[in-house]
């Protein structure tokens, strides 16, 4: 029986992305997400320090990779964070925590399949690859954008997207009224917000918010 491996995913957020990552999973392997927005040489660092097995590109193609790391039955997920040396490190999470704090999340927000979910933040991080297995672990419909824009955002609410995680800063550019829940995370709130606007606190260990406004999750 062959040992699950990791794959590194350098694509864009989107449909394509998705389906790539559930297809990793369906054959017991777990994804290791690359931040889009970083050059090609901290890119190949990474894939360096992390060691995956093979990388799919944005066409689709799979490429073998040497050195591989083994993963363990029943990892999902890499997420790249620095420590305090600043070399790159690896956060695993596993199919169980992933669905445990989605389905704490969920609860918490009262999300169910009738709900529509928009990833906009980087799916390299927590805060963009949590909207995605919350939106999984309800059932909820999921939009994928590959970047945060503020007219791209708001054309969605228009067309039926409820629920957002954003930064302090992409919050500031949107009416978050247009949203039935906000998610803010990533740095402090500010010191008044809207009665559907919810902070939370964690970290790339913790899979995300472990604490909604000052309220520690289920």
């Amino acid at each position: 029986m062959n040992m699950p491996q990791l794959v590194a995913l350098d694509m864009p957020a989107g449909n394509q992305f998705l389906a790539v990552v559930l297809g990793v999973w369906d054959r017991g392997d777990a994804v290791f997400p690359l931040d889009q927005r970083l050059p090609a040489v901290a890119q190949f660092e990474l894939i360096s320090a992390m060691a995956p097995a093979s990388i799919i590109d944005a066409s689709g193609n799979e490429t073998p990779l040497p050195n591989a790391r083994p993963v363990r039955s029943g990892d999902s997920l890499v997420i790249a964070t620095s420590g305090s040396s600043g070399s790159p490190k690896g956060v695993v999470h596993t199919h169980a925590s992933m669905n445990a704090a989605a389905k704490s999340s969920n609860s918490r927000l009262g999300c169910t399949k009738d709900h529509h979910w928009l990833v906009c933040l980087p799916v390299s991080h927590v805060g963009g690859f949590s909207v995605i297995t919350r939106a999984l672990q309800s059932n909820s419909m999921l939009t994928m954008h590959p970047a945060f824009d503020a007219e791209e955002v708001i054309r969605s609410a228009g067309s039926g997207v409820t629920h957002v995680s954003l930064v302090r800063t992409a919050l500031q550019r949107i009416d978050p009224s247009i949203f039935l829940t906000v998610l803010l995370g990533g740095a402090a709130p500010p010191a008044e917000m809207p009665d559907n606007v919810v902070a939370t606190y964690g970290m790339t260990e913790t899979f995300g918010g472990i604490f909604y406004n000052g309220i520690a999750l289920d």
